[in-house]
Parts: C-alpha cells; sequence; structure tokens
C-alpha cells in the first residue's frame, strides 16, 4: 500500500524543486546513466467498451482502477513489458506486477490461460488475475500514453520516489503491439505532472518548496488527459473511442463491478 501524490508544476518553476530534491534523493538506477538522467515510459492502457475505467476517474469514484501494459524506452515486439493492474483509493494505490515479452503478452491475452512458462513462478498469480480481468470485463488496449520521466528514490528512506514526467502525450490504439507508435497529441505545452510517492509519511522537506512555488496537490490522470488529447487530435470525442469498440460487438461486459475495485 502506498500514497501517492501528484502536483502540475509549470517547467519554469520546475528546477527549483528539483534544487531541493536533489538535497535528499539520488536519481534512481534507471535514469542515473541516461543522458539528462531521464528515460521514457510508454503505458497502453485498457478499458471497457462502456468506458468504465475513464469514467471512474472523470467522475472522481474514490475507488479506481487501472489496466496497463507499460514498456520503456525503444520498443519492439520482442520488448520485455510489464502488466499492471493498479487499483487507488484517494490516494492509497496497490499494484500487482507480471512480465512478459510483448508479442508473447499479446498473444497470451487473445487465448485461454494454461500452464505454459511464460511468466516467473513468483509472478504467475498476478499475471493470471491480470488475464481474467482483461477477458471478464471486456477490456481492450484504448490509449498509448508516453512521456520522459526524470525520477529520484530517497536517500533515508528508499520508500520514497520523487518524479518529474514530462511531455506527457498520448495517441489512440487498438492493439498491445502499437507500445512502441509515436504519441502526436501532446498534453502539456508548459507542465510537467511531479508524483511523490511513499509508504508512510510524506517527506517535511516537499510541502515548503512548492509552497514557494504556488503548486497545490492536483486530480491528475496520465491516461485521461491522454485520450482527451489524441481524440482532439484526430478531431473525434473520447465517447466516439468507445462507440467504436462497442461497433466491434464488444458492448456484452455492462461496468466493472465493486468486487473488481480495490
Amino acid at each position: 500500500m502506498r500514497h501517492e501524490l501528484k502536483f502540475l508544476v509549470p517547467i519554469e518553476r520546475a528546477d527549483r524543486v528539483r534544487e531541493v530534491v536533489r538535497r535528499f534523493c539520488p536519481f534512481d538506477k534507471y535514469g542515473e546513466a541516461r543522458p539528462g538522467h531521464a528515460y521514457t515510459v510508454r503505458s497502453i492502457y485498457f478499458d471497457s467498451p462502456q468506458a468504465a475505467i475513464y469514467t471512474h476517474k472523470v467522475e472522481g469514484l474514490h475507488t479506481r482502477v487501472k489496466v496497463r501494459v507499460r514498456g520503456y524506452n525503444e520498443i519492439t515486439s520482442a520488448s520485455w513489458v510489464g502488466l499492471e493492474l493498479k487499483r487507488k483509493r484517494a490516494d492509497l494505490s496497490w499494484k500487482t506486477r507480471a512480465h512478459a515479452r510483448l508479442d508473447e503478452a499479446a498473444a497470451w491475452l487473445g487465448r485461454l490461460p494454461s500452464e505454459d512458462d511464460l511468466f516467473e513462478a513468483g509472478e504467475k498469480e498476478a499475471a493470471d488475475y491480470f488475464h481474467y480481468v482483461v477477458n471478464r470485463f471486456t477490456l481492450r488496449p484504448v490509449c498509448l500514453v508516453a512521456y520522459e520521466r526524470e525520477a529520484y528514490v530517497g536517500h533515508s528512506d528508499p520508500t520514497l520516489r520523487v518524479t518529474f514526467d514530462m511531455n506527457v502525450r498520448g495517441r489512440l490504439v487498438g492493439s498491445l503491439l502499437e507500445l512502441g507508435a509515436d504519441c502526436p497529441a501532446v498534453v502539456f505545452q508548459r507542465h510537467l505532472i511531479l508524483e511523490v510517492k511513499f509508504d508512510h509519511h510524506a517527506p517535511a522537506w516537499i510541502r515548503p518548496v512548492l509552497a514557494e512555488i504556488g503548486v497545490t496537490r492536483r486530480a491528475l490522470s496520465k491516461y485521461v488527459l491522454s485520450l482527451d488529447a489524441a481524440a482532439r487530435f484526430e478531431r473525434r470525442s473520447p465517447s466516439h473511442v468507445f462507440t467504436r469498440l462497442r461497433s466491434a460487438g464488444l458492448g456484452r461486459v455492462a461496468s466493472i463491478p465493486e468486487a473488481m475495485r480495490p
């Protein structure tokens, strides 16, 4: 169980926050050796034909779920990706994850689960539950979200992660194999998303600098923001995306029930 706080930070004020963060947190191991200490995060989000996950967020439901496949940097069909199920209640979150090659994961989701060795023994339960959720609730790939992440990990509290997510952008998709595609629809021109994640207590030093630059906590969903931006880019409405799924005969499941939420 983790706490997660999000803030929308003007790009011209982000360096002041970085200055403070770097006093207490080194770069995480993934960005430490990369140019600019940032790496690209790519996620394809799933949703139902009734837009259940999208709607739950827009309506501000207290408990929500995200279903996504995530990869990093340059993606090919042979890239290893994470199959993630993230459940949230207010600012608390739980996440399960299993790993597989992208092409094998795409094929696996389209067939009945079996006793194959696609997943490590320790990830089999998480993988099976991901498969169940996707197929039981008729979830399909809907939106690719990409951004560059500059990440820090707490020096004295290793559960603390502070991330600057820049150049958030989206693309409407219909297949997992589009994980490496370009994302032409930019969400923010002059802002980035700052996320602070921790197990127990927020660091005492983060709030003063955010108050100094006039930033307060926001409810920000990269999935919702990117889908909206991608729909506008293609001169569609978000509802059209889900109408397309229903017209493909995927409208039998009405919604994700309470049992699916945290």
